[in-house]
């Protein structure tokens, strides 16, 4: 048997009443007995072991079902293990037996925090400072919560007050430094900083936050230096290798970015976490193939790790291999059954397979199952974009910004939603909250830009360009965008340099290639851009979106039959690609085959099945072709989608008259079109073919 450790050899039965009798005397000691496990818990605790911690501290409990201390101790190891519901349970058992913990209520408001549940959190913080107005911690965790709403003057005064109460705190320094930061305070931001450092050289926020400091700044030297030497004092933070490595490929200095990362897979070849951290490090550059590389290996070190599972269902459906992803998908659920992840990821699955219907189903069902969960509003906001239900995808998104305002994915969609349905004004608000949210992120910027080239602010717009160009000098976007702008200012030669540069930098970015072709053809220069798009098509055959570029260039060139063959070309490479069907019925209806141009375009909209335009053309086609049913049941299925279509609205008004149809709804239909398109000539003429208008035009006159 072992004991203690050791294994003991039985050698009668006088040993084992021994050690019957030990057992049953603590047992009959259940005081003595509880500190016993709690001792033997810390002690695990303090080596790292901390499921073993977990079970002594629980043992305790079993003993003193009101041991306030167990709980509290049972909630630090659960919080080490990442148990978050367990942590949070044990902590409220804490201030429930011992209600003036203040201890266990800033922990509390910490996990609140980082559940984005930010009122309850600032309770918890209240709740210390008023039973110890002097507690700091109370203050900075005020301050975070004030952070995540964007109130960065309010977090100033609070970290402030944190800082005179403990002015050798690096954390209250930090945490004043990232508020500076977004107050555009550098200065003030570095000293505090440097400070922090002087006081904990191996605080790690500290270089991190520097260094992003340095970044925003444009200065690279010094950042990388920060970094560097953050590296050499705190050899085993993870973190700083990784900012290092994404500040030098951000340089496209990519072998020593690749050195940086080897140096810490060899130092923590044992991690899976670490192979997590660097699998999702080349996920968010696009680089699949390494980043599954890492996946793997994590999951070779861990095979039941559930997360790692998680991260390669998401890079699968980054990448559109959905059979792997709900392969592996399948196996999580199979663990836990109702991982609110996981079946998100399912309702992503179906999206990515075309089955929007039931994919709105399921994300549905987990915003209702998981109000709080952000994913779960934003996946289903995206769903329901992608379905062509736009309000309700702004409602969802609107919903994860009001759990997770620093978001910044979803801050991103809410400009590119915005900007889908022309509303600039709207789009400039989120684009300017994100570039907030993450001052050195050059997509955000991009964004930023882009609304603003929207806008006409084309000065304005080349500097969010040129920022961004500076924070990733690797990414063709910038440059693309810097070309668009030079081509709207008429500077033809700064133009075509920067789509170059784009198409060096990224050489199958089909935007970079489109805007180049889009910008030779305008300048009278299509066969230039017919040969460039075809130099492209012989390095890549294969690209449908290729062929896509050169049939449309053909097509706007009047060239019908070789644009036919590459639209033809595109979809056989690529069937689910929308507007190569698009363009082709374009290209049929040009050349009058007017059945062949509707079957194109029911093809399109079968990929897209709520596209009122697509449901518009088509009834429009019909109505050409004599079959007005058919027409007139397009028109409904678009108005049903979104009652405020003028043109459907009028056409479907003059197919009711001529018809035979109600000819009261045929007038409300007619005058609804005119209120929506009030200097649309034909509108006024559909409602000159309705019976009995001038009884309600006149009715109207009087009510006015």
């Amino acid at each position: 048997m072992f004991v203690g450790g050791r294994r003991l050899k039985v050698a009668g039965a006088g040993l084992i009443v021994l050690l019957i009798g030990t057992l049953s005397g603590c047992a009959l000691d259940p005081q003595k007995g509880k500190v016993e496990y709690l001792e033997s818990g810390k002690r695990y605790e303090k080596q790292g072991k901390y499921q073993e911690a977990s079970i002594q501290f629980r043992n305790a409990i079993k003993l003193d079902p009101r041991f306030a201390e167990a709980y509290f101790q049972l909630a630090q190891a659960d919080l080490a293990l990442k148990q978050w519901g367990a942590a949070l349970a044990a902590l409220r058992q804490t201030t429930e037996l011992d209600p003036q913990r203040l201890d266990a209520h800033l922990d509390i408001g910490r996990l609140y925090l980082a559940a984005n549940e930010y009122q309850k959190a600032d309770d918890e913080a209240l709740f210390v400072l008023q039973r110890d107005p002097a507690n700091a911690s109370a203050y900075q965790l005020r301050g975070s919560v004030r952070v995540a709403h964007h109130d960065f003057a309010s977090a100033f005064e609070i970290y402030q007050k944190a800082i005179l109460l403990t002015p050798e705190d690096p954390a209250a320094r930090t945490n004043l430094a990232f508020v500076e930061i977004n107050l555009k305070r550098f200065p003030d931001a570095e000293q505090h900083l440097r400070k922090a450092m002087e006081l904990a050289p191996r605080a790690v926020p500290s270089y991190s936050n520097l260094a992003s400091l340095y970044r925003i700044e444009q200065r690279l030297p010094e950042s990388e230096q920060i970094l560097q030497e953050g590296v050499e004092r705190n050899p085993d933070a993870v973190l700083l290798y990784i900012n290092l490595a994404d500040l030098l490929y951000g340089q496209q200095k990519i072998e020593a970015a690749e050195g940086i990362l080897a140096k810490l897979r060899d130092r923590e070849r044992n991690s899976a976490e670490v192979a997590i951290t660097m699998g999702e490090f080349y996920s968010q550059r696009g680089k699949a193939e390494q980043a599954l590389v890492e996946y793997r290996r994590g999951l070779g070190l861990a095979p039941k790790n559930l997360e790692i599972k998680r991260r390669l269902v998401d890079l699968f459906l980054s990448t559109g291999d959905y059979a792997e992803a709900a392969k592996l998908n399948g196996e999580v659920l199979q663990r836990e059954p109702k991982d609110v992840a996981a079946h998100i990821a399912r309702g992503r699955i179906l999206l990515g397979r075309g089955k929007r219907d039931e994919a709105v189903s399921e994300l549905r069902q987990q915003a209702t199952d998981a109000p709080d969960s952000a994913l779960a509003h934003y996946f289903l906001g995206l769903a329901y974009w992608q379905n062509g239900s736009t309000d309700q995808a702004r409602g969802e998104l609107e919903d994860t910004l009001r759990i997770a305002p620093t978001m910044t994915r979803a801050l991103n969609s809410m400009v590119e939603l915005n900007l889908a349905l022309g509303e600039l004004s709207a789009a400039h608000e989120y684009a300017e909250r994100s570039v907030q949210q993450e001052p050195a992120s050059a997509s955000a910027r991009v964004l930023l830009g882009t609304i603003l080239t929207q806008q006409g602010q084309l000065k304005a717009a080349e500097a969010q360009f040129r920022s961004a160009q500076q924070l990733s000098p690797a990414d063709s976007a910038p440059h693309v965008n810097l070309g668009i702008v030079f081509a709207r200012e008429r500077e033809r030669p700064q133009a075509e340099a920067e789509f170059e540069t784009a198409l060096r930098l990224a050489p199958r970015s089909t935007e970079a290639l489109s805007r180049l072709v889009e910008f030779w053809a305008a300048g009278n220069e299509r066969p230039k851009a017919i040969a460039r798009v075809q130099q492209y098509l012989t390095t890549y055959p294969e690209d449908a979106a290729g062929h896509l570029i050169l049939g449309t260039t053909l097509f706007n060139g009047n060239d019908y039959d070789a644009a036919q063959s590459e639209f033809e070309q595109a979809i056989k490479l690529n069937p689910s690609l929308m507007q190569a069907h698009v363009q082709l019925g374009r290209a049929y209806q040009t050349k009058g085959q007017t059945n062949a141009a509707i079957a194109q375009f029911q093809t399109a909209l079968s990929l897209q099945p709520k596209s009122t335009g697509l449901l518009t053309l088509i009834a429009s086609l019909y109505e050409t072709t004599d079959n007005l049913d058919a027409a007139r049941r397009y028109y409904e299925q678009a108005l049903a989608i979104d009652p405020n279509l003028a043109v459907p609205a009028n056409n479907l008004a003059f197919l009711y008259v001529k018809q035979g149809g109600n000819l009261d709804v045929a007038l409300s239909l007619a005058q609804k079109a005119k209120q929506l398109q009030p200097e649309f000539n034909p509108i006024t003429d559909t409602l000159g073919t309705c019976p009995n208008n001038a009884a309600i035009e006149f009715s109207q006159t009087k009510n006015q």
